[in-house]
């Protein structure tokens, strides 16, 4: 069993004053990112230092080992980036006109243009790739069909009218 411990309220019926959001000028932000870009970059440098002492320290059986996983890193992506290029294109031209025959286009187009060099769809060149080759929607859209199991009434009702309704009318006194 499990002990129940009361629970109090706490109502506020004090709202705290609504503070005025900071604004900051132009310049105080362009700074900001400077500085920001500043660090990105040197950290990107001690990463590559890093990664340099690492592998001065290794080993040639160590060396052999981590070559070889490259190459097959970069197998992988030779054989998986168009794949995952194209999932991406054709989610992208079915974002922009979802009546649109993606595959006709990919038909024609070099996926290996809009993979990076990580191995991953470059997805800006994809956007722009689509909006150049994927006809935006026309105004008028595609008539969704109704799914609502077609006509009904067809068949004629009985003279006395339905009988489920006239067994309910009965059996809850109704006339």
């Amino acid at each position: 069993m499990s002990e129940s411990t009361p629970e109090t309220a706490v109502e506020t019926t004090e709202q705290a004053p609504a503070a005025e959001p900071k604004v900051f000028d132009e310049a105080y932000v362009a700074e900001l990112r400077r500085e920001a870009a500043k660090y990105r970059t040197e950290a990107k440098q001690l990463k590559s230092d890093i990664e340099k002492a690492r592998t001065a320290s290794l080993s040639e059986a160590e060396k052999a080992v981590v070559e070889a996983e490259q190459r097959g890193r970069l197998s992988v992506l030779a054989d998986f980036g168009p794949k995952l290029a194209r999932t991406e294109f054709v989610a992208a031209a079915a974002r922009r006109n979802p009546a649109y025959d993606a595959a006709a286009v990919l038909d024609d187009l070099n996926l290996g243009r809009y993979i990076g060099d990580d191995g991953e769809p470059d997805s800006k060149a994809i956007a722009k790739a689509v909006e150049r080759l994927v006809p935006a929607p026309t105004e008028q859209a595609p008539r969704v069909p109704s799914f609502d199991g077609g006509t009904r009434g067809g068949a004629a009702l009985p003279l006395n009218g339905d009988p489920l309704t006239n067994s309910l009318k009965a059996k809850l006194g109704i006339t």
